[in-house]
């Protein structure tokens, strides 16, 4: 007769046979996380989960995505984590289109901002709101215009004059000039019958030294791409683009308070191809909302000053659409070049 210890010895040699049969059954059970639903591989992420971000590095969504991967990674226990690839070019569209055709296994995801949304409409691009899925939002950003701390401008009224004065003179970096700031500077050119010279850059960085060594006169971005300069007195932020101040600057005038009747926000998302499974794109999702939660990120992105606004897939995707509806108008009406 088998006495207790017999029989607990005989279940523990049985259950350590069966996790060698089955290691990733078990071994799944053990580690589960709440965030993970039903249906997602048990040794998801088996590698490297890739990032694509269409610009150059250093931005502020650079640094709080490897924030927010880092958390994840830790928070979630995994062996691989989120690595970032740099699509570099034609302002965004070779990241987000990259983005959009990429095999949906749920191992590629990437930046994918309202901005983009631009170019998807005039030039239809593969990155309409409809052909991504939607993980979740990180941000949501007002537009900044401004010029070098020690630039003679004080005003967008003053850099608007400058342009009345000097047609096609005064520069203002851009990241695309269809895009979302290239479009709002053509806004305002429009309300107060100026030409601005509009160039195009890479990314927030190139503009920024490129504004710090006198090569251009001003620029416009997101209030996130400018707080850290601010700080150091680099720059100056003439005005910013939602309908009330910023948080981040709160002496800095909107747009409307300066006279022009012009909006300019971005989202900044994280989707995945079309495609994807959606336990998968559910897990990413839990996953990007809690870490945005964490108080630790929270600290961190307070002290950097970036504009955190988590918000679901199914959320950015709404409001993706009421964006795109608003800019099929637009481009019937008035198509921009």
């Amino acid at each position: 007769m088998l006495s207790i210890k017999s029989l607990n010895n005989l279940f523990l040699g049985v259950l350590v046979l069966m996790i060698g049969f089955f290691p990733g059954t078990l071994s799944g059970v053990a580690n589960a996380s709440s965030l993970r639903p039903e249906g997602v591989p048990t040794n998801y992420p088996a590698k490297e989960i890739e990032y694509i971000y269409g610009f150059s590095p250093g931005s502020i969504n650079d640094v709080y995505i490897r924030m927010l991967g880092e958390k994840i990674q830790k928070m979630e226990g995994w062996k691989k984590g989120i690595i970032i690839n740099y699509r570099e070019g034609a302002s965004g569209r070779i990241g987000w289109s990259a983005l959009a055709k990429a095999k949906p296994d749920g191992y590629t995801i990437g930046f994918a901002p309202s901005a983009m949304l631009i170019s998807a409409v005039s030039e239809n691009q593969p990155y309409s709101y409809d052909n991504l899925e939607f993980i979740a939002n990180m941000m949501t950003d007002p537009g900044a215009i401004g010029v070098a701390a020690d630039s003679e401008y004080k005003t967008l009224g003053d850099l608007v004059e400058a342009a009345k004065k000097n047609p096609g003179k005064i520069s203002i970096g851009v990241t695309s000039t269809i895009g979302q700031e290239g479009l709002t500077m053509k806004l305002i050119e429009k309300q107060a019958g100026v030409k601005f010279n509009l160039i195009p850059f890479d990314g927030g960085s190139a503009i920024i030294a490129a504004i710090i060594g006198k090569h251009i006169d001003g620029f416009c971005l997101n209030v996130s791409d400018t707080t850290n300069y601010v700080k150091v007195g680099q720059i100056k932020v003439l005005a910013t683009g939602d309908t009330k101040r910023s948080n981040f600057l709160p002496d800095v005038p909107t747009y409307k308070e300066s006279g022009f009747d012009v909006v300019q926000v971005n989202m900044r998302s994280i989707a995945a191809p079309k495609g994807t499974p959606e336990p998968i794109r559910k897990y990413l999702e839990n996953c990007f909302l809690a870490a945005q939660k964490d108080p630790e990120v929270q600290e961190r992105a307070s002290e950097l000053e970036i504009p955190i606004d988590p918000k679901t897939g199914a959320e950015v995707k709404e409001a993706f659409a009421t964006i795109t509806a608003t800019l099929q108008k637009l481009w019937k009406e008035e198509p921009w070049e």
